[in-house]
Protein backbone atom coordinates (compact mmCIF):
# COMPACT_ATOMS: atom_id res chain seq x y z
CA UNK A 1 0.00 0.00 0.00
CA UNK A 2 1.09 3.32 -0.41
CA UNK A 3 2.66 4.60 2.84
CA UNK A 4 0.24 7.37 4.47
CA UNK A 5 2.58 10.20 4.68
CA UNK A 6 4.02 9.84 1.49
CA UNK A 7 4.82 13.23 -0.08
CA UNK A 8 4.95 15.01 3.02
CA UNK A 9 8.17 16.08 4.55
CA UNK A 10 9.24 17.52 7.69
CA UNK A 11 12.07 19.80 9.14
CA UNK A 12 13.22 18.25 12.25
CA UNK A 13 14.89 20.84 14.67
CA UNK A 14 14.54 17.95 17.98
CA UNK A 15 17.08 16.46 19.98
CA UNK A 16 17.11 13.92 22.84
CA UNK A 17 14.26 11.46 22.79
CA UNK A 18 11.09 13.08 22.85
CA UNK A 19 11.40 14.90 19.73
CA UNK A 20 13.29 12.60 18.04
CA UNK A 21 10.51 9.56 18.97
CA UNK A 22 7.81 11.91 16.73
CA UNK A 23 9.63 12.02 14.09
CA UNK A 24 10.76 8.68 13.81
CA UNK A 25 6.90 7.97 14.19
CA UNK A 26 6.52 9.80 11.26
CA UNK A 27 9.16 8.59 9.45
CA UNK A 28 8.05 5.29 9.46
CA UNK A 29 4.51 6.28 8.45
CA UNK A 30 6.37 7.22 5.35
CA UNK A 31 7.23 11.03 5.48
CA UNK A 32 10.35 12.18 4.42
CA UNK A 33 12.25 13.58 7.91
CA UNK A 34 15.16 15.70 7.20
CA UNK A 35 16.79 16.08 10.63
CA UNK A 36 19.19 19.04 11.66
CA UNK A 37 22.12 18.89 14.11
CA UNK A 38 24.80 21.39 15.55
CA UNK A 39 27.95 20.96 13.51
CA UNK A 40 30.34 19.21 14.93
CA UNK A 41 28.64 17.43 18.18
CA UNK A 42 25.08 16.90 16.60
CA UNK A 43 22.22 15.65 18.80
CA UNK A 44 23.26 15.11 22.12
CA UNK A 45 21.90 11.55 22.37
CA UNK A 46 24.75 10.71 20.11
CA UNK A 47 27.07 10.96 22.71
CA UNK A 48 25.06 8.85 25.54
CA UNK A 49 26.68 5.93 26.02
CA UNK A 50 27.33 3.21 26.71
CA UNK A 51 26.49 1.04 25.31
CA UNK A 52 27.98 1.44 21.69
CA UNK A 53 27.23 -0.17 18.73
CA UNK A 54 29.90 -0.37 16.67
CA UNK A 55 30.95 3.57 16.51
CA UNK A 56 26.99 4.49 17.33
CA UNK A 57 25.27 5.26 20.87
CA UNK A 58 22.99 2.92 20.88
CA UNK A 59 19.70 4.79 22.43
CA UNK A 60 20.81 7.07 19.40
CA UNK A 61 20.49 4.16 16.53
CA UNK A 62 16.73 3.62 18.40
CA UNK A 63 15.55 6.71 17.85
CA UNK A 64 16.78 8.11 14.70
CA UNK A 65 16.32 5.43 12.01
CA UNK A 66 14.32 6.93 8.40
CA UNK A 67 16.16 10.25 8.87
CA UNK A 68 17.90 12.57 6.77
CA UNK A 69 20.68 14.45 8.58
CA UNK A 70 21.80 18.14 7.72
CA UNK A 71 23.97 20.12 10.25
CA UNK A 72 23.11 23.49 10.02
CA UNK A 73 23.89 25.91 13.35
CA UNK A 74 21.01 28.33 14.38
CA UNK A 75 23.13 30.42 16.10
CA UNK A 76 24.08 31.25 12.93
CA UNK A 77 22.86 33.67 10.23
CA UNK A 78 23.56 31.67 7.96
CA UNK A 79 22.29 28.47 9.70
CA UNK A 80 19.11 30.67 9.89
CA UNK A 81 18.87 31.44 6.16
CA UNK A 82 19.37 27.60 5.77
CA UNK A 83 16.07 26.96 7.54
CA UNK A 84 13.98 29.75 6.48
CA UNK A 85 14.67 28.14 3.15
CA UNK A 86 14.14 25.13 3.99
CA UNK A 87 10.70 25.83 5.75
CA UNK A 88 9.27 27.10 2.22
CA UNK A 89 9.44 23.78 0.70
CA UNK A 90 8.50 21.46 3.95
CA UNK A 91 4.83 20.33 5.19
CA UNK A 92 5.89 19.86 8.79
CA UNK A 93 8.46 21.64 11.52
CA UNK A 94 8.99 20.24 15.41
CA UNK A 95 11.16 21.10 17.57
CA UNK A 96 11.89 20.28 21.13
CA UNK A 97 13.92 23.62 21.89
CA UNK A 98 13.54 25.85 25.41
CA UNK A 99 10.23 28.13 25.70
CA UNK A 100 11.34 31.06 23.20
CA UNK A 101 14.52 30.03 22.16
CA UNK A 102 13.75 29.50 18.44
CA UNK A 103 11.48 32.86 18.73
CA UNK A 104 14.65 34.52 19.09
CA UNK A 105 16.44 33.16 16.66
CA UNK A 106 13.65 34.05 13.67
CA UNK A 107 12.57 30.46 13.51
CA UNK A 108 9.33 30.26 15.99
CA UNK A 109 6.18 30.11 14.76
CA UNK A 110 4.96 33.30 13.14
CA UNK A 111 8.54 33.81 11.59
CA UNK A 112 7.92 30.15 10.05
CA UNK A 113 4.27 30.94 9.17
CA UNK A 114 5.17 33.85 7.17
CA UNK A 115 7.73 31.91 5.37
CA UNK A 116 5.28 29.20 4.23
CA UNK A 117 1.93 30.04 5.61
CA UNK A 118 0.82 26.30 4.97
CA UNK A 119 3.17 25.20 7.62
CA UNK A 120 2.15 22.22 10.15
CA UNK A 121 4.47 23.18 13.41
CA UNK A 122 4.72 21.35 16.51
CA UNK A 123 6.53 22.34 19.22
CA UNK A 124 8.05 19.85 22.15
CA UNK A 125 8.54 21.42 25.94
CA UNK A 126 9.05 20.34 29.34
CA UNK A 127 6.44 22.23 30.74
CA UNK A 128 4.34 23.55 28.26
CA UNK A 129 4.47 27.43 26.43
CA UNK A 130 2.66 29.27 29.50
CA UNK A 131 2.82 29.14 33.30
CA UNK A 132 5.53 29.93 35.71
CA UNK A 133 7.28 26.73 35.02
CA UNK A 134 7.12 27.54 31.44
CA UNK A 135 11.50 27.96 31.04
CA UNK A 136 12.13 24.94 33.66
CA UNK A 137 14.51 22.38 31.14
CA UNK A 138 12.18 19.28 31.64
CA UNK A 139 13.58 15.31 31.19
CA UNK A 140 12.35 12.30 31.79
CA UNK A 141 12.32 11.00 35.16
CA UNK A 142 12.15 15.12 36.22
CA UNK A 143 8.77 15.19 35.18
CA UNK A 144 7.90 11.74 36.60
CA UNK A 145 8.43 13.45 39.64
CA UNK A 146 6.50 16.66 38.78
CA UNK A 147 3.50 14.83 37.33
CA UNK A 148 2.91 12.15 40.18
CA UNK A 149 3.98 9.15 38.03
CA UNK A 150 6.89 8.44 40.29
CA UNK A 151 4.37 8.77 43.76
CA UNK A 152 2.41 5.93 42.88
CA UNK A 153 5.63 3.78 41.14
CA UNK A 154 8.07 1.39 43.52
CA UNK A 155 8.37 -0.25 46.57
CA UNK A 156 5.25 1.25 49.14
CA UNK A 157 8.32 1.21 51.88
CA UNK A 158 11.04 2.76 49.66
CA UNK A 159 11.93 5.50 47.52
CA UNK A 160 9.28 6.49 45.07
CA UNK A 161 10.48 4.42 41.21
CA UNK A 162 10.91 5.26 37.94
CA UNK A 163 9.32 3.67 34.99
CA UNK A 164 11.68 1.85 33.40
CA UNK A 165 10.63 2.71 30.00
CA UNK A 166 10.92 6.55 29.42
CA UNK A 167 7.83 6.73 29.41
CA UNK A 168 7.07 10.46 29.29
CA UNK A 169 9.69 11.21 26.78
CA UNK A 170 8.23 8.65 24.15
CA UNK A 171 4.71 9.28 24.87
CA UNK A 172 5.22 12.75 24.18
CA UNK A 173 6.49 11.85 21.20
CA UNK A 174 3.44 9.59 20.57
CA UNK A 175 1.30 13.00 21.63
CA UNK A 176 3.30 14.51 19.03
CA UNK A 177 3.15 12.72 16.18
CA UNK A 178 -0.78 12.29 16.59
CA UNK A 179 -0.79 16.10 17.10
CA UNK A 180 0.58 16.41 13.65
CA UNK A 181 -1.25 14.10 12.06
CA UNK A 182 -3.94 15.67 13.23
CA UNK A 183 -3.03 19.41 12.26
CA UNK A 184 -2.50 17.93 8.57
CA UNK A 185 -5.97 16.97 7.76
CA UNK A 186 -7.09 20.45 8.82
CA UNK A 187 -4.16 22.34 7.39
CA UNK A 188 -5.35 20.25 4.06
CA UNK A 189 -9.24 21.12 4.85
CA UNK A 190 -8.45 24.59 5.11
CA UNK A 191 -5.13 25.52 4.38
CA UNK A 192 -4.09 27.41 6.84
CA UNK A 193 -0.78 26.76 9.61
CA UNK A 194 -1.64 24.99 11.97
CA UNK A 195 0.40 25.37 15.77
CA UNK A 196 0.48 21.83 17.91
CA UNK A 197 1.92 22.33 20.91
CA UNK A 198 2.90 19.59 23.88
CA UNK A 199 5.10 18.98 26.88
CA UNK A 200 6.27 16.13 28.78
CA UNK A 201 4.57 17.51 31.96
CA UNK A 202 0.94 17.28 29.94
CA UNK A 203 1.47 13.78 29.02
CA UNK A 204 2.98 12.76 32.46
CA UNK A 205 -0.46 14.46 34.02
CA UNK A 206 -2.69 12.54 31.09
CA UNK A 207 -0.85 9.06 32.11
CA UNK A 208 -2.24 9.75 35.72
CA UNK A 209 -5.77 10.89 34.30
CA UNK A 210 -7.53 8.20 36.43
CA UNK A 211 -5.53 7.86 39.45
CA UNK A 212 -6.73 12.09 39.17
CA UNK A 213 -10.51 10.60 38.47
CA UNK A 214 -9.35 8.05 41.73
CA UNK A 215 -8.39 11.76 43.84
CA UNK A 216 -11.44 13.57 42.84
CA UNK A 217 -13.96 10.52 43.91
CA UNK A 218 -12.45 9.92 47.24
CA UNK A 219 -10.19 12.37 48.10
CA UNK A 220 -7.67 9.70 48.82
CA UNK A 221 -4.56 10.82 47.44
CA UNK A 222 -2.48 7.52 45.61
CA UNK A 223 -0.22 5.83 46.97
CA UNK A 224 2.63 2.99 45.50
CA UNK A 225 1.83 -0.98 45.97
CA UNK A 226 5.07 -2.27 44.84
CA UNK A 227 3.29 -4.61 41.89
CA UNK A 228 0.37 -4.70 43.58
CA UNK A 229 -3.16 -2.84 41.86
CA UNK A 230 -4.78 -0.23 43.94
CA UNK A 231 -7.87 -0.91 43.09
CA UNK A 232 -7.73 -4.83 41.68
CA UNK A 233 -6.77 -8.27 43.78
CA UNK A 234 -5.20 -10.22 43.32
CA UNK A 235 -3.65 -8.45 40.59
CA UNK A 236 0.09 -8.54 41.33
CA UNK A 237 3.54 -10.45 40.75
CA UNK A 238 4.37 -13.51 42.94
CA UNK A 239 7.45 -15.51 43.24
CA UNK A 240 7.86 -19.26 42.02
CA UNK A 241 10.29 -21.83 42.59
CA UNK A 242 12.73 -20.32 39.05
CA UNK A 243 11.54 -16.77 39.52
CA UNK A 244 8.76 -14.04 39.54
CA UNK A 245 5.40 -14.36 37.96
CA UNK A 246 2.70 -12.02 37.58
CA UNK A 247 -0.77 -13.09 37.58
CA UNK A 248 -4.30 -11.17 37.12
CA UNK A 249 -7.67 -12.20 38.59
CA UNK A 250 -9.41 -9.15 39.12
CA UNK A 251 -12.79 -10.09 38.80
CA UNK A 252 -15.03 -12.86 40.64
CA UNK A 253 -15.15 -15.16 37.96
CA UNK A 254 -11.25 -15.71 37.62
CA UNK A 255 -11.04 -15.61 41.17
CA UNK A 256 -12.59 -18.68 40.78
CA UNK A 257 -10.93 -19.76 38.63
CA UNK A 258 -7.77 -19.04 40.33
CA UNK A 259 -8.86 -21.01 43.35
CA UNK A 260 -9.87 -24.06 41.77
CA UNK A 261 -6.31 -23.76 39.79
CA UNK A 262 -4.24 -23.57 42.48
CA UNK A 263 -7.29 -26.12 44.55
CA UNK A 264 -7.70 -23.44 47.49
CA UNK A 265 -11.56 -24.29 47.57
CA UNK A 266 -11.68 -22.88 50.99
CA UNK A 267 -10.56 -19.33 49.47
CA UNK A 268 -13.90 -19.60 47.55
CA UNK A 269 -15.98 -19.82 51.09
CA UNK A 270 -14.05 -17.29 52.77
CA UNK A 271 -16.04 -13.51 53.58
CA UNK A 272 -12.85 -11.67 53.27
CA UNK A 273 -12.48 -13.03 49.60
CA UNK A 274 -16.38 -12.71 48.33
CA UNK A 275 -15.71 -9.65 46.09
CA UNK A 276 -12.94 -7.54 44.74
CA UNK A 277 -13.48 -5.05 47.39
CA UNK A 278 -12.92 -7.79 49.51
CA UNK A 279 -10.17 -8.82 48.14
CA UNK A 280 -8.45 -5.58 48.34
CA UNK A 281 -8.99 -4.85 51.95
CA UNK A 282 -7.51 -8.01 52.86
CA UNK A 283 -5.04 -7.90 50.02
CA UNK A 284 -1.88 -8.75 52.29
CA UNK A 285 -3.52 -11.62 53.98
CA UNK A 286 -4.53 -13.09 50.32
CA UNK A 287 -1.31 -12.60 48.95
CA UNK A 288 0.08 -14.84 51.46
CA UNK A 289 -2.46 -17.32 50.95
CA UNK A 290 -1.42 -17.54 47.20
CA UNK A 291 2.08 -17.07 47.69
CA UNK A 292 2.56 -20.34 49.64
CA UNK A 293 1.22 -22.00 46.94
CA UNK A 294 2.98 -20.47 43.88
CA UNK A 295 6.27 -21.41 45.61
CA UNK A 296 5.57 -25.34 45.28
CA UNK A 297 6.57 -24.87 40.95
CA UNK A 298 8.52 -23.32 38.35
CA UNK A 299 7.41 -20.33 36.93
CA UNK A 300 6.99 -21.97 33.23
CA UNK A 301 4.60 -24.98 35.18
CA UNK A 302 2.36 -22.05 36.98
CA UNK A 303 2.07 -20.10 33.58
CA UNK A 304 1.20 -23.36 31.86
CA UNK A 305 -1.52 -24.29 34.34
CA UNK A 306 -3.24 -20.95 34.50
CA UNK A 307 -3.42 -20.06 30.90
CA UNK A 308 -4.64 -23.42 30.07
CA UNK A 309 -7.48 -22.98 32.74
CA UNK A 310 -8.00 -19.22 31.27
CA UNK A 311 -6.16 -17.24 33.63
CA UNK A 312 -4.40 -13.55 32.29
CA UNK A 313 -1.10 -14.89 33.51
CA UNK A 314 2.93 -14.20 32.39
CA UNK A 315 6.64 -14.60 33.64
CA UNK A 316 8.47 -11.72 34.25
CA UNK A 317 10.53 -11.86 31.28
CA UNK A 318 14.06 -10.28 30.59
CA UNK A 319 14.55 -8.30 27.68
CA UNK A 320 17.14 -10.89 25.80
CA UNK A 321 13.89 -13.25 26.59
CA UNK A 322 11.40 -11.02 24.65
CA UNK A 323 13.46 -10.29 22.07
CA UNK A 324 14.12 -13.76 21.37
CA UNK A 325 10.18 -14.88 21.95
CA UNK A 326 8.58 -16.65 18.96
CA UNK A 327 5.53 -14.69 19.36
CA UNK A 328 7.32 -11.47 19.28
CA UNK A 329 9.38 -12.98 16.40
CA UNK A 330 6.02 -13.80 14.58
CA UNK A 331 4.65 -10.12 14.91
CA UNK A 332 7.19 -9.34 12.77
CA UNK A 333 8.53 -6.76 16.12
CA UNK A 334 11.82 -7.82 15.90
CA UNK A 335 13.46 -5.93 12.12
CA UNK A 336 16.67 -6.09 10.25
CA UNK A 337 17.61 -3.16 9.24
CA UNK A 338 20.64 -2.15 6.62
CA UNK A 339 23.46 -0.70 8.16
CA UNK A 340 26.90 -1.23 6.59
CA UNK A 341 28.93 -0.46 10.05
CA UNK A 342 27.18 -2.18 12.29
CA UNK A 343 26.21 -5.81 11.58
CA UNK A 344 23.35 -7.44 12.54
CA UNK A 345 21.72 -4.59 13.10
CA UNK A 346 17.96 -4.97 14.20
CA UNK A 347 15.31 -2.53 15.82
CA UNK A 348 12.24 -3.10 17.53
CA UNK A 349 9.89 -2.12 14.70
CA UNK A 350 6.65 0.49 14.70
CA UNK A 351 4.20 -0.91 16.83
CA UNK A 352 1.13 -0.49 14.72
CA UNK A 353 0.29 -2.65 11.26
CA UNK A 354 -1.48 -1.07 8.16
CA UNK A 355 -2.44 -3.86 5.78
CA UNK A 356 -0.24 -5.81 7.25
CA UNK A 357 3.34 -3.21 6.85
CA UNK A 358 4.74 -1.42 9.90
CA UNK A 359 7.28 0.81 8.80
CA UNK A 360 7.01 2.01 5.29
CA UNK A 361 10.79 3.12 5.02
CA UNK A 362 13.86 1.30 5.99
CA UNK A 363 16.70 3.75 5.79
CA UNK A 364 19.21 3.50 8.90
CA UNK A 365 20.15 6.41 11.28
CA UNK A 366 22.00 8.98 9.25
CA UNK A 367 26.06 10.01 10.14
CA UNK A 368 26.17 12.97 11.53
CA UNK A 369 25.77 15.60 8.38
CA UNK A 370 25.50 12.46 5.90
CA UNK A 371 23.00 14.25 3.73
CA UNK A 372 23.81 17.95 4.17
CA UNK A 373 25.60 18.76 0.65
CA UNK A 374 22.80 16.65 -1.13
CA UNK A 375 19.79 18.91 0.61
CA UNK A 376 21.33 22.09 -0.14
CA UNK A 377 22.13 21.34 -3.36
CA UNK A 378 18.74 20.42 -3.89
CA UNK A 379 17.48 23.69 -2.74
CA UNK A 380 20.00 26.01 -4.57
CA UNK A 381 21.95 26.76 -1.88
CA UNK A 382 25.80 26.93 -1.04
CA UNK A 383 27.09 25.87 2.63
CA UNK A 384 26.43 29.30 3.65
CA UNK A 385 22.58 29.38 2.68
CA UNK A 386 23.23 31.29 -0.44
CA UNK A 387 21.94 30.90 -4.05
CA UNK A 388 24.71 28.86 -5.59
CA UNK A 389 26.45 31.26 -8.22
CA UNK A 390 25.56 29.58 -11.22
CA UNK A 391 22.11 29.02 -10.16
CA UNK A 392 21.51 25.69 -11.18
CA UNK A 393 19.20 23.04 -9.44
CA UNK A 394 19.55 19.46 -10.03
Amino acid sequence: MTAPLEGITVLDLTRNLAGPYATMVLGDLGARIIKVERPGTGDDTRHWTPPTWGEHSALFLANNRNKESLTADIDTEAGVRVLLELAKHVDVVVESNRSGALDRRGLGFEAIKAANPRIVYCSISGFGSRGPDRDRPGYDTIVQAASGVMSINGDPAGIPSRVGPSIVDQGTGMWAALGVLAALRTRDADGTAQLVETSLLETGVAWMGYQASNYFASGVVPRPHGSKHGQMAPYEGFLTKSGHFFLAALNDSLFRRLCVALELPELLEDPDYSTNADRVAHRDALHDELQGVLLTREAQEWEDLLRAAGLPCSQVRTVDEVVADPHVQALGLIRDWPKDDVPDFRLVDHPISYNGVRSFRQDPPPDLGEHSARILTDLGLDAEGRPLTDGTRP
